[in-house]
């Protein structure tokens, strides 16, 4: 499986998914569920900028140890949905495990991808939404290092990649998973991705000790969620998601720049209800609006102008003034 260019899981490998508690792990498992059912069908739904390439002809095998059931069923039904097919694929056995002992768990892993194995021949991905509780304690050493070597030997026996989605600690930056469990499958993972959120509520995918290639912050893909989709959605690459922020910040610094101005001059009879100006006017204006007595200098107003026109806030008119364009008009508007 890939996100953009870069691989994630490989046959015979465990992939780590980890972050802390709601930044968007179930998004991000519904994704991977998305990319599998989907396979090599082209579609442009959804799936977080996740895709299966190769054959996709095999069982894809869902375990929930965390979810209720409510929860459960609408992730696997966002996955579909994020596959872009009409209905759930008969390739897909999702199972929630809630129920069910920790004890159990490990053994309803084994036996199913034996069934499953033997009804269609090949799994295609396994997906355990909760490691952690497939084991009494994730800080019990010997635990942990047993039930690691278990998934991973399951993944060589069956030839599949094997998802493990796991909480880090609370309360830390460092992207620690929890206990020995996390240390140990962070070692084995063919690739350990993370998921981060910030205050504005965009989470960003990227990877850190990959076996093929990282995925620095900077450059990770991002999500968040959308009421009118009913899901996280694709937000882009964190780089370009970063320039268009740092745009509509300039942008809106400038607009609160110059929209006092205009409107200034807009006051005064001689200048018309929709001014055009040059830097000596708006120098003029600027000091009459403020009351400043150090002025701001020619050659800097005229960059101010220039920058204003580059962020789409000011049009510069063939006879070399400027007006402003009002926000939120369409063209036709603006013209008129």
């Amino acid at each position: 499986m890939m996100i953009g260019d870069v691989p994630i899981a490989a046959r015979g490998n465990i992939t780590v998914i980890q972050g802390k508690s709601k930044v968007g792990k179930s998004a991000v498992v519904a994704a991977v569920l998305a990319a599998a059912q989907r396979g090599d069908f082209y579609h442009t739904a959804d799936a977080l900028c996740m895709s299966w390439q190769g054959e996709g002809t095999g069982v894809i095998l869902h375990l929930d140890t965390e979810q209720s059931r409510a929860d459960w069923h609408g992730l696997v039904s966002r996955s579909v949905t994020r596959s872009g097919l009409q209905e759930v694929s008969d390739r897909l056995v999702s199972l929630p495990l809630v129920m069910f002992a920790r004890s159990e768990r490990l053994e309803i892993l084994s036996e199913s991808l034996r069934h499953e194995q033997a009804a269609r021949g090949v799994i295609d991905a396994v997906i355990i939404d909760g490691i952690a509780d497939l084991c009494k304690s994730p800080n019990d050493e010997a635990e942990a290092l047993e039930l690691v070597s278990n998934i991973h030997a399951l993944s060589q026996e069956f030839n599949t990649p094997i998802f493990c989605v796991l909480h880090e600690n609370p309360g830390t930056e460092q992207a620690k998973t929890r206990g020995h469990l996390g240390s140990e499958l962070n070692r084995k993972a063919f690739a350990n991705l993370r998921i981060d959120k910030d205050a504005k509520g965009v989470s960003t995918i990227y990877g850190t000790d990959m076996r093929k290639r990282d995925i620095p912050k900077e450059q990770g893909f991002c999500f968040a969620w959308n009421d009118k989709a009913g899901m996280h959605i694709s937000q882009g690459r964190a780089a370009a998601l970063t320039a268009a922020q740092r745009h509509e910040k300039a942008t809106a610094e400038a607009r609160g720049y110059w929209s006092p101005i205009f409107e200034h001059l807009a006051g005064n009879r001689e200048n018309g209800p929709f001014p055009a100006i040059c830097a000596n006017l708006a120098i003029q204006a600027e000091q009459e609006i403020r009351g400043k007595e150090k002025l701001t200098n020619l050659e800097t107003m005229k960059k101010r102008l220039q920058k204003g026109e580059s962020l789409g806030v000011l049009r510069k008119s063939a006879r070399g003034k400027w007006t402003l364009i009002h926000a939120g008009k369409s063209g036709k508007e603006r013209e008129k």
